[in-house]
């Protein structure tokens, strides 16, 4: 059914998302439809595409705050005299979508643009919130410009995050209408390499293709000691980011997942090239993403790649043992203490071997105790958290491993409540924002629909009047 302009809807003067949904699922039921051509047919009514732009309309109709209707204007003095007066740089809560997301979604001059976003960056605006369901760098993949996309990442935006609709800001600019949408998606696609050289020996490394690649690591020894660098832009973020610049060597533990299959024979592949001369370094951190990749866990390859690098010299580092605790691959750390890696705290806690842990934890200094508690939480081992806090741990302090979140974070994050329980008992407070997204613990499990999480925390948090 086609809608004209006499049955076409108008939008109250406030309207609702929630009232909005219950139209769409009233309607479903009315008609026997699907929620989703429910909600379609109800945005064509009110005159729109899709249920996006009805929803991002009922955003843009609703009131917002002195800095979010600034930044939204393009009005650059107002916005740096409300950031002067003590205005918060991310808004008062009241607005969908922070002050710097409207400043990126705004219709204005991209120079205003821009002039607002490195205000509200300076002032500590958090570029990864996505309370409008997408965030900031989304909105500036989509509309550009460049330089646009680049501040955000400068200041710390995560080129990976996900919007409401699962999109990350690459496929977003790939659907956007900016003026410079192809140097954008060069930006924002980090699987692409711009040397041509480093370009083909990662293709032979990835096909399994070891005539290939050692003809080309003999023709071009230094394939094995240069790195594969990105965008500058990237080295310009002050944040830690996951195999930037990477070394070709790094590649065979396919973590992150470039492949959807990993080669049957990348075992050969990395003897191919340890053959012709590793770096140390680069087999210690190989193996650490090796002990970390669940591509080859799941395709039966990680155990005998690990095999592999420790014959060649790889040593497992202190941190390489705790990112593969901390992403629960249990078995290459088993593999490891069998082959004499000596037995400590932190280990025995992520693996609740609680027979061994006192005894462990009374010879640990305080840092080991410490992370102790950290991959106790992590690995869900209640009775060896509850050991480490006994021995001085302190449930407040950030983790070892995954390190912008505290204990509450994760046990809220994975709905354990009888986690949560502990550590309020021993003094974890519930209110302090993680360091990468500002969020405590209630938004986590709110984040992540964990219902048990989610009514012991609200319990915790004092109604406002």
């Amino acid at each position: 059914m086609s809608v004209t302009d006499s049955t076409r809807r108008a939008l109250p003067e406030r309207p609702s998302k929630d009232h909005l949904r219950k139209q769409a699922k009233r309607l479903a039921k009315d008609e026997s439809l699907g929620l989703a051509a429910a909600q379609r047919r109800l945005a064509h009514e009110y005159g729109l595409a899709n249920w996006a732009e009805l929803m991002r309309r009922v955003d843009e109709a609703r009131p917002l705050s002195p800095l979010g209707a600034a930044a939204r204007a393009g009005d650059v003095a107002a916005v740096r005299r409300l950031l002067e007066e003590g205005h918060v740089a991310d808004g008062d809560g009241r607005d969908c979508g922070t002050p710097l997301w409207q400043a990126c979604a705004s219709k204005v001059s991209d120079e205003a643009r821009l002039a607002i976003v490195d205000a509200l960056l300076t002032a500590g605006a958090n570029p990864r919130d996505d309370s409008a369901g997408e965030a900031a760098l989304h909105a500036a993949a989509a509309r550009g410009p460049l330089a646009l996309v680049e501040r955000l990442i400068v200041g710390n935006a995560l080129e990976w995050q996900a919007d409401a609709r699962g999109r990350q800001p690459l496929a977003v600019a790939k659907r956007g209408k900016a003026a410079d949408k192809a140097a954008i998606i060069q930006l924002l696609d980090r699987s692409l390499i711009a040397d041509p050289s480093f370009r083909a020996a990662v293709k032979a490394l990835q096909k399994g293709d070891v005539a290939e690649l050692a003809r080309r690591l003999d023709a071009e020894p230094r394939l094995l000691r240069e790195r594969i660098l990105g965008p500058e832009v990237y080295r310009r973020a002050s944040r830690h980011q996951y195999f930037r610049d990477p070394k070709l060597f790094w590649f065979i533990a396919n973590n992150p997942t470039l492949m959807k299959r990993m080669p049957a024979n990348m075992v050969e592949v990395a003897q191919t090239m340890i053959a012709r001369g590793v770096d140390r370094a680069d087999l210690d951190y190989a193996l650490e993403l090796v002990m970390t990749s669940a591509p080859a866990r799941e395709q039966g390859l990680q155990m005998s790649l690990i095999d592999c690098l420790m014959r060649a010299g790889a040593t497992p580092t202190s941190r390489s043992i705790d990112m593969t605790l901390a992403h629960w691959e249990l078995e290459p750390v088993q593999a490891l203490l069998d082959a004499g890696l000596p037995m400590t705290a932190a280990i025995a806690a992520a693996f609740g071997r609680t027979a061994l842990l006192p005894a462990l934890l009374r010879e640990a200094s305080p840092e080991e105790v410490q992370r102790a508690l950290g991959l106790a939480v992590i690995n869900r081992q209640l009775d060896s958290a509850r050991m480490a806090l006994d021995a001085g741990a302190d449930p407040n302090v950030f983790l070892p491993v995954h390190s912008h979140s505290l204990p509450m974070h994760q046990a809220a994050g994975d709905d354990n409540v009888e986690m949560m329980e502990l550590l309020i008992a021993r003094g974890a407070r519930h209110d302090i924002p993680d360091k990468l997204w500002g969020g405590i613990p209630l938004g986590w499990a709110i984040h992540g629909g964990h219902t048990r999480a989610r009514a012991y925390l609200e319990k915790l948090v004092p109604r406002e009047a």
